[in-house]
């Protein structure tokens, strides 16, 4: 199955009115422009806990999480109705990974030297990483909606996304998935691969962006630039590579 570019610039243009006419709706604990500063609030206040603190289990998308979920108790704002207070964010999700392209431009130099392995360790790192997943939810008796949420783990949310409506999953448990993984990966990623002994930030970045997506790729940014680029390129590549073949895996 493919997603032609046609219906997706349709679906896009739907869903920017679609938030176009919520902006315009009647003031509410659930309006957009609330939704959208509790949001940057809680970012914020999560980014400043983070840098001030410095500990890798208060990075700011948890932090920002948390604050965002206790914000929502307080208005007693549902789910639903801050997925859709929420569209802004989510129609700008796609060009915010499009824009971690940027260091990678930057280090196209230093990537193109070390190809043939990087292709090596995507082809392996994109099949195991949810492959190990999949297993496990196998073998504990996980039904097929879970396996399909769980095989778009590895990829960013807008692609992860795609693929779940695609292959009739469920979005809002993919999204959940993608987003567990990002934070675990950045987290614990760089902690990992200091006690393996892997110091290369080539290594660290392609690792990150294989497995944290592009949560990952903003961990590995405060590394490096070069950290960074690799991670936005694994990030890419696993995404295309992933959303290429995993429809046909599931269909058949």
């Amino acid at each position: 199955m493919r997603i032609s570019v046609w219906t997706e610039w349709q679906r896009w243009l739907a869903q920017l009115h679609q938030v176009a006419s919520d902006f315009l709706a009647p003031l509410g604990p659930a309006h957009p422009l609330v939704i959208l500063a509790l949001n940057l609030i809680c970012f914020w206040v999560g980014v400043k806990i983070y840098r001030r603190l410095g500990n890798p289990l208060l990075h700011p998308v948890v932090g920002a999480s948390l604050l965002v979920f206790a914000g929502l108790v307080l208005l007693s704002v549902d789910f639903a109705s801050y997925q859709r207070g929420s569209g802004l964010l989510n129609l700008l999700l796609g060009p915010a990974v499009v824009a971690l392209a940027i260091p990678l431009k930057q280090n196209l130099a230093v990537v193109r030297k070390v190809g043939w392995p990087l292709m090596l360790g995507l082809m392996v790192g994109a099949v195991l990483a949810p492959l190990v997943a999949v297993v496990i939810a196998l073998l504990l008796g996980g039904s097929k909606t879970v396996l399909i949420a769980l095989t778009t783990k590895s990829v960013t949310t807008p692609v992860a996304l795609a693929l779940a409506q695609e292959m009739h999953g469920i979005q809002s448990l993919a999204a959940g998935v993608v987003a567990f993984t990002g934070i675990v990966g950045a987290v614990c990623g760089p902690g990992l691969l200091r006690w393996l002994k892997i110091t290369d930030e080539r290594v660290v970045g392609f690792s990150m962006g294989i497995n944290a997506h592009a949560i990952g790729t903003v961990r590995a940014l405060e590394i490096s630039a070069l950290c960074g680029a690799f991670s936005a390129l694994a990030m890419g590549l696993c995404g295309a590579l992933t959303a290429l073949l995993l429809p046909l895996f599931v269909t058949t």
